[in-house]
């Protein structure tokens, strides 16, 4: 088999497992594949999505404190993370234009620099974790 038909069909396991996945680690995507490929090995999936990152094929996501998470959606949006367990989400997409805009300037009047893009994060808790709360 040709070393690029095997990479091909890695990152279709790949990108399958992430369809499955919510925000998923490395080592959440490999025990996902390992249901069918048990012969995959963790550093075949490392290195795959490390690549499939730099391609922009998936979004890697990092965040202090914990191991880096996977996207499949490359497009631009924004993410929320619970402070107690972790668990990522995707904001709405549709976050009002104008107050993107407007912060767009802000950042613009503040720095001088020109604003090309964002990638925003949003920390609080999840409904499960304020469910605990009293």
């Amino acid at each position: 088999m040709s070393l690029n038909r095997r990479f091909s069909q890695q990152k279709k396991m790949i990108k399958d497992a992430l369809s499955l996945l919510d925000h998923p680690t490395a080592a959440e995507v490999y025990e996902e594949i390992r249901k069918d490929y048990p012969q995959i090995s963790l550093g075949t999936v490392y290195r795959n999505l490390s690549l499939m990152a730099e391609e922009h094929e998936i979004l890697r996501l990092s965040f202090e404190g914990s191991p880096d998470r996977f996207d499949p959606n490359v497009w631009e949006h924004y993410h929320i993370v619970c402070e107690r367990c972790g668990r990522i989400a995707d904001t709405d997409r549709s976050l009002q234009p104008e107050l993107l805009s407007r912060l767009d300037g802000a950042v613009e009047e503040a720095t001088g620099f020109r604003v090309s893009g964002r990638c925003l994060v949003f920390r609080g808790l999840c409904p499960r974790c304020r469910e605990g709360i009293s």
